[in-house]
């Protein structure tokens, strides 16, 4: 009788161990994925649509003093200069613009392939869809989630922190591309590269992420 009540209180630990777990997988979103960076603010935004085209214009004329055998028409100079002029008359400096472009193109550059830091090695819910890597049969053992339907197939990749790529031995069958799920496990930084097995399928598709899933079900709202 003692061993049957014992036998009882495990399986009741057990069951409210799983429910709590359960409770306390946290969901996230694809912007989660994103690293959390100090934003810098981009300059360009409150120009107009010629004066960005006169950056531009700049911009190509300085590309070219660097090349051997430079050779424009004073004409080209005289213009370039006078563009100059009548952005420091504006107040606007040029130099600094072109320096803060590439401080921004960093940033967005670490935007789109760095890891977030806080989400890594915790165990995790998110919702996507399945991009077939490897099969078994008729059953996804490995594939890219992705918060797009088609990406690597119709449309190109995302970013590499918009991908995860995912282990799943026990396999999911897939009835379409379109079909969400809702994929969990824990959540780590691994530069992976691998090709998509389907029709059209895009290759060395990157990502930064990796997770051994420990469940993959029908993505369902509460």
């Amino acid at each position: 009788m003692i061993l049957i009540k014992k036998c009882l209180l495990i399986s009741m630990f057990i069951l409210v161990s799983s429910v709590v777990t359960a409770q306390e997988m946290k969901a996230i979103t694809w912007y989660d994925l994103r690293p959390q960076l100090e934003t810098v603010e981009d300059p360009f935004a409150k120009l107009d649509p010629n004066q960005l085209y006169l950056l531009g214009t700049i911009s190509r004329y300085r590309e070219e003093l660097e090349k051997d055998n430079f050779q424009l028409s004073e004409k080209t100079v005289a213009e370039v200069k006078k563009i100059e002029a009548d952005f420091i008359e504006a107040g606007i400096d040029v130099d600094e613009l072109f320096a803060k472009q590439q401080i921004i193109t960093e940033q967005r550059t670490k935007q789109a392939t760095l890891p977030n830091d806080k989400v890594l090695g915790k165990t995790l819910r998110i919702p996507g869809f399945i991009t077939p890597v490897e099969m078994e049969g008729t059953k996804v053992t490995k594939f890219f989630l992705v918060p797009s339907p088609g990406a690597c197939i119709h449309t190109p990749p995302p970013p590499p922190n918009q991908i995860v790529l995912v282990s799943f031995p026990d396999g999911i069958e897939l009835n379409g591309l379109d079909t969400p799920f809702w994929v969990e496990g824990e959540l780590l930084n691994q530069n992976v590269t691998a090709d998509v097995n389907y029709s059209d399928g895009a290759s060395n598709v990157e990502s930064v992420y990796q997770m051994s899933a420990q469940s993959v079900e029908l993505y369902k709202i509460n």
